[in-house]
């Protein structure tokens, strides 16, 4: 069936455009491989007022789409624009979309969240079916999307483009739900008789992403191991699975192999590779200049990276901290996230200058030069469903110290000095303890030039591309489509 599948992908983050964690690079290697396994991709976004939309060569398509929010009306335009191998369908509602950040502020999420993604996603469906387009397959990623599928089993059920498309959702965070007053629902228009423990309401509430479920013809998330866990653990939400009726499948997310190249990224000092390594001294080198942190030989530098909350184990990193540094690591924090977290790294910042450097931004090029500039990337996670930091780490050589969690767990197998054999170091324990005997094991590694070659050599050798994970999504594509045709149904 190559080439035969019509794809439409909608996801609230799209890396380089509009991005807020893994999400956005996630979808971006996945589009782009798909693309080129022949399928025709189409991905539909919120118009973000970003730079990176705004550079954009886009035409509108459709002006003054009229989009039913609860008892009113509001208008969007839609453009077009052509990035890559697939269509970018972007939607503009400025009341919406033209806000500093994605979801909320340091200071927590935007109180009318519900109705922002409630309108895009009826805008798409309502694009979707003015402007027939005809896709085989719909493919929404995370809450924000969740309430597609629910529009398209509902609303628009009779649209004949659109009643015969099967829907798979991708949860890339159970932690995340999108739960709102159970008074949002009049924001979809649907009857109240909705509202209730088996279609919509969870907890008392209207919980977008049980309605993907629900509506969906099949659900994935992003490792087998998160997949167990959240079937063992969050027994609320295994009540919407079975294993016959709605399985929750797991495809683990890849890495755009040309993107995370060290060997050819233009965005480093120097370039590297396994057999060409020093050039990841030289970006170690750099590092340290730019981040003003003063080098201690036989001891590495450990990169935080990413959003910053307690789900990422910072509260962990935060209470060790002075242990930490004491064993003569350095540690480079970069990201943003929530406000006490940003304060906090922020005052350490200043207590250990020249040990300790915090950066409250998510560059795009500063994430790619601190991967290639660490020696180690900590990553002490309450838990974590993939992982998609680690695996640019590793392309980058930089060994993950992580918690035995979700994707980390899969990913990373402990490093043995008898047989050479492993990529990182592993703690299990959610406990200062347990994460400063790693720090240290880290450390009596690094000590030892020659055992570290071999784990990073280790490291550089992992191949995580998209190239090995795609077919399993057009795998799960077929088995989607099929079922909305009738096959098990």
């Amino acid at each position: 069936m190559r080439g035969q599948i019509r794809l439409a992908v909608i996801t609230p983050e799209l890396a380089p455009y509009a991005r807020s964690g893994e999400l956005a690079e996630a979808v971006a290697g996945l589009v782009k491989y798909l693309a080129r396994t022949g399928l025709e991709v189409s991905v539909f976004l919120p118009f973000y007022r970003r730079p990176e939309l705004e550079s954009l060569n886009k035409k509108l398509v459709s002006q003054d789409l009229q989009i039913p929010i609860g008892s009113k009306k509001l208008k969007t335009t839609v453009s077009q624009a052509e990035p890559g191998q697939y269509t970018l369908y972007l939607f503009d509602q400025p009341k919406y979309f033209h806000r500093e950040h994605l979801y909320g502020s340091p200071k927590g999420f935007y109180p009318d969240n519900d109705e922002r993604f409630v309108f895009f996603s009826r805008a798409v469906c309502e694009f979707l079916a003015e402007a027939r387009l005809k896709y085989d397959l719909i493919h929404c990623h995370n809450w924000p999307a969740g309430l597609v599928p629910m529009f398209l089993r509902s609303v628009y059920q009779k649209k004949p483009y659109l009643k015969k498309a099967a829907c798979v959702l991708t949860i890339h965070n159970f932690s995340y739900q999108g739960e709102f007053p159970a008074e949002s629902l009049r924001l979809t228009g649907l009857d109240w008789n909705y509202l209730n423990s088996h279609q919509l309401a969870f907890r008392g509430k209207f919980n977008f992403l049980k309605a993907g479920i629900l509506f969906s013809d099949l659900v994935n998330t992003v490792s087998r191991v998160y997949r167990d866990e959240v079937m063992s653990n969050h027994q609320d939400v295994c009540s919407f699975f079975s294993r016959k009726s709605k399985p929750l499948y797991s495809i683990r997310n890849g890495i755009d192999e040309e993107e995370w190249n060290p060997a050819t990224d233009p965005l480093l000092p120097a370039n590297f590779g396994p057999d060409n390594p020093e050039g990841k001294k030289i970006c170690k080198r750099m590092l340290l200049k730019e981040f003003q942190i003063e080098e201690r030989p036989n001891r590495p530098i450990l990169a935080l990276i990413g959003y910053l909350t307690k789900l990422k184990g910072i509260d962990l990193v935060l209470e060790t901290i002075n242990d930490l540094l004491k064993t003569g690591c350095r540690l480079l924090v970069l990201g943003q996230g929530e406000e006490m977290y940003e304060r906090a790294f922020a005052k350490l910042h200043e207590i250990y200058r020249g040990r300790l450097a915090y950066r409250a931004e998510s560059s795009y090029v500063l994430i790619h030069q601190v991967l290639a500039g660490a020696d180690l990337l900590l990553m002490p996670s309450l838990e974590e469903p993939c992982g998609l930091t680690l695996l640019h780490g590793m392309r980058y050589g930089t060994v993950p110290l992580v918690r035995a969690t979700g994707g980390l767990k899969e990913a990373v197998q402990p490093f043995s000095e008898k047989d050479g054999q492993g990529n990182g170091f592993v703690f299990e324990e959610y406990s200062p303890e347990a994460l400063l005997g790693a720090v240290n094991r880290a450390v009596a590694v690094y000590e030892h030039p020659y055992l570290w070659n071999q784990l990073m050599t280790n490291c550089f050798r992992q191949n995580n591309s998209w190239s090995k994970m795609i077919n399993k999504y057009r795998l799960l594509y077929l088995k989607a489509i099929k079922l909305r045709a009738g096959g098990n149904k």
